[in-house]
């Protein structure tokens, strides 16, 4: 444990000021059991889980809460964060640990079991420090009593539902328990937890016990793991499940991400489905070409694959349509094309059922050979081990039919192995070793969340990665290459902004979407956004109500202006104070001085764009002015609202918006507010972006006026 202990925090800004322990005996467990990992990794993961803890409250408090956001990628390794996150809790003083494990009994399965592996409690030589209950009640109160009195962390994995989670209340409640710091894990935390209900002032039931059972515990955190934070990022800024603080989890060496399979690259591994056309398609008894030939590829890797490593599991992902009845019917027709197939390979070699299979899977080689170049198998050596890889293989239906199975992960035997199924297959199931992804199916409204999700093809598959095939739709192939954007335009910033230390209240929520493809960041029943259209003249038209920040603001806009030697330059009949071409960076600078009132004007939105535009090298300077040489103008108010911030044109002056040069500019306008009861004196802004392709970069943002 030498390589542990000497670990630093990445962040110590730990609001609880508290020291964590992390040279602990679970550690050291979850570490042996994860002996793949090398050792920088682990100790990544081991920081990262270090600092979400050093963010909750301090266990010997009395009344403290903090809500967290922990975001990765999809199947990059959230659960192991977060199961490091419970070791270290339970070993420095948290005596309760619930976990809102999934919306399915098959998943909550899932993560019940691998957690009781991970954390000691399925080892009988070795004395776990956790307890461990399946959907607990108050029947379970004694014995949860007795696991915190004796100094040991009761560990609760509830499933996200309104019943189980009052059972959860209803169990802090009960006299037996004794109060103490708990840390509530909600994974998948975009999902079931958030209201839907939101836009008519009413909360869904899942969501109104979350806050009940947060509302029971006096010291807690709640800790939302996702790898689609959307949602959750978008929340308004008062919601209780809205985070204080945040996280990113990096994946591990070997992750294969949208970069990969989207990117530079993507003529490798994805193909085009354009033989489907319609829903009567999707649920058809009959196999598409398109789907035989993508069957094709997936039987030849099987055969190149177990040339190489004999046993290793293959799999395919099939997804056509949500309706049961269809998944009954591909199964039915893949199965009777895969013996077809069979039975035509011990024909003579001469007949032409033979010969078509034969030449159908020579076309799928030859597709493979792009990407496996090192020393592949000769097609002599494939065409003698393809009836083998045909008579290997078992088809899983995936659905809620009593003929279907809830999840694929745990019921794998036959080396080769096809998942068919519907939206079950979009969340939180792990299909191992998937090589082969077949998604025919675009739903009219198209979250990016939720096609995230749906990527069952991203994670560690480094080491048959030149086996992979993905085969969608254009439109849907559009719409991952725009999600890839997304995505990495959304981490660079986030980066950025944990990198500069800007509280997470702070960061302006902007997610960079191409509106022509109709791509939603989330489903608009739990979060409002907007389109941000920042072109032409943006004005702020709400005066300052605090006189002091007035004061303070006016103050480093006449001190700026002149350190800066500003030009008097008259335009028509009016002269202003302007700097032309001023350096972006110090612009930024600067009115991320100024003190605005975000409910009043969004300045944060701005300040983001012009970075982004910045970063992207689309905008080094933008000019500023100081109207009518810094003196006062006269404005009357209207319901609160400034009434013709910028001055029109007259007779010998083209007015306030028509001498922008068509750039970037920003006005500074000292007011003198007539009438109502607000401070004689303010500051307003008014930002022009000129009408240029270049500067519109299509941000969504939170649901605020802007």
């Amino acid at each position: 444990m030498a390589d542990i202990i000497g670990l630093e925090l990445k962040d110590k800004k730990s609001p609880s000021n508290w020291s964590i322990q992390l040279d602990v005996p679970e550690i050291s467990s979850l570490k042996d059991i994860y002996d793949h990992i090398d050792e920088e990794e682990f100790n990544r993961t081991l920081r990262s889980a270090a600092n979400i803890l050093s963010r909750c409250p301090n266990p010997q408090e009395k009344e403290s809460e903090a809500t967290g956001l922990a975001i990765g990628k999809v199947q990059s390794g959230k659960t192991l964060s977060f199961t490091t996150l419970m070791a270290l809790a339970a070993a420095n003083g948290y005596s309760k640990i619930v976990v809102l494990a999934g919306t399915k009994n098959a998943l909550l399965n899932q993560t019940y079991n691998r957690l009781k592996r991970d954390l000691g409690g399925e080892d009988p030589e070795k004395a776990s420090r956790m307890h461990f209950y399946r959907n607990p009640t108050t029947s379970n109160a004694v014995g949860i009593k007795n696991t915190v009195s004796s100094g040991k962390c009761a560990l609760l994995v509830v499933l996200k539902n309104p019943k189980h989670i009052k059972n959860m209340v209803d169990l802090i409640a009960s006299p037996e328990i004794i109060q103490g710091p708990t840390l509530i894990i909600d994974d998948e935390g975009d999902e079931a937890s958030l209201n839907n209900y939101f836009r008519s002032g009413e909360q869904s039931a899942t969501y109104t016990k979350i806050l009940e059972l947060r509302k029971s515990l006096p010291v807690h955190a709640y800790i939302a793991y996702t790898a689609t934070p959307q949602a959750n990022l978008l929340l308004p800024a008062i919601d209780k499940l809205s985070p204080d603080f945040c996280e990113l989890i990096e994946p591990g060496r070997g992750y294969c991400g949208g970069s990969v399979f989207f990117g530079d690259r993507i003529k490798d591994f994805v193909r085009s489905i354009g033989d489907i056309n319609n829903e009567d398609d999707l649920t058809s008894a009959s196999i598409p070409e398109s789907l035989k030939e993508a069957l094709a590829v997936f039987f030849v890797g099987a055969a190149i694959r177990h040339i190489r490593f004999e046993g290793q599991k293959h799999s395919m992902l099939i997804h056509m349509t949500e309706r049961t009845v269809g998944h009954e019917k591909l199964t039915s027709s893949i199965q009777r094309l895969i013996t077809n197939w069979a039975n035509s390979l011990v024909l003579r070699p001469a007949d032409p059922a033979r010969v078509e299979v034969i030449k159908r899977f020579k076309l799928a080689y030859e597709d493979l050979l792009k990407t496996v170049k090192n020393n592949p198998p000769s097609w002599d050596e494939i065409e003698n081990r393809m009836l083998k890889e045909l008579q290997s293989y078992e088809p899983h239906m995936v659905n809620s039919l009593r003929a279907g199975i809830r999840i694929a992960e745990s019921t794998f035997q036959h080396e080769n192995n096809i998942v068919i199924g519907g939206n079950i297959l979009g969340r939180g199931v792990t299909i191992r070793d998937l090589t082969v992804s077949y998604l025919a199916r675009r739903a009219q409204t198209t979250n990016v969340d939720t096609m995230e999700q749906r990527a069952r093809w991203f994670g560690y598959k480094s080491a048959y990665l030149n086996l992979c095939r993905i085969y969608l739709k254009s439109q849907i192939i559009n719409d991952y290459k725009e999600i890839l954007r997304h995505e990495d335009d959304f981490w660079d910033s986030l980066q950025r902004n944990i990198r500069q230390g800007i509280p997470i209240q702070d960061w302006p929520r902007f997610f960079k979407l191409d509106a022509n493809l109709e791509l939603n960041p989330t489903r608009s029943s739990v979060a409002q956004y907007n389109k941000f259209k920042p072109t032409g003249w943006r004005v702020q038209t709400n005066p300052m109500h605090d006189s002091q920040c007035v004061i303070r603001n006016i103050k480093l806009i006449d001190e700026f202006f002149k350190k800066k030697e500003a030009k008097n330059e008259k335009i028509g009949g009016t002269t202003h104070k302007i700097i032309k071409e001023y350096n972006l960076m110090e612009v930024l600078n600067l009115l991320r001085k100024l003190e605005i009132n975000e409910n009043v004007f969004i300045l944060s939105y701005f300040i983001e764009y012009l970075k982004r535009l910045e970063i992207s090298g689309k905008l080094k300077t933008a000019d500023l002015v100081y109207m009518n040489e810094g003196q006062e103008r006269e404005r009357s108010l209207i319901n609160g609202k400034i009434n013709q911030l910028m001055q029109g044109r007259s007779s010998n002056y083209p007015g306030d918006r028509d001498f922008h040069d068509d750039k970037v500019q920003i006005q500074f306008h000292k007011i003198k507010c007539l009438g109502e009861n607000v401070s004689n004196i303010t500051l307003g802004l008014a930002i022009h972006i000129p009408k240029e392709s270049n500067y519109d970069l299509s941000y969504i943002v939170r649901g605020e006026e802007i």
